[in-house]
């Protein structure tokens, strides 16, 4: 798929929105949502060679295994909270929409929170004069 086809999916359902939301507004935010997700599904299906890429690329380097997986479920949380942050907009809800982003940040902490720990032992041990 194209990005002139998703960006051509994107201003249809749009316009779709702003039509229906003078009579339906209910309709109206639903568009906005399924159109989200489609987008949404399509863009992860063009996205594959590229995470094939970045996979091949994680297990060529030293580093542990446990890193990319921690990439790759940042990655995921921050398009689902984001796709949720932009539907509560589209529905006038500003404030569950930034509950919806604070929700994504601290997942994203509490992902992090592993590699934190082994970047503090590793700089316990440089500090105690240890040698990995």
């Amino acid at each position: 798929m194209s990005m002139v086809a998703v960006l051509g999916i994107t201003v249809v359902a749009a316009f779709l929105a702003v039509l229906l939301r003078k009579y339906h507004p209910e309709y109206s935010m639903a568009v906005g949502l399924i159109t989200g997700i489609l987008i949404l599904a399509l863009l992860l299906t063009q996205i594959a060679p590229v995470i094939g890429r970045l996979k091949t690329l994680l297990d060529s380097s030293s580093l542990p295994e446990e890193y990319g997986l921690v990439l790759f479920k940042a990655l995921g949380v921050c398009l689902l909270s984001q796709l949720a942050a932009d539907a509560c907009r589209d529905a006038g809800e500003n404030a569950m929409a930034e509950k919806a982003e604070l929700a994504g940040k601290v997942f994203l902490l509490l992902l992090a929170l592993p590699l934190f720990e082994k970047i503090a032992e590793l700089a316990l041990q440089l500090i105690n004069g240890g040698i990995f």
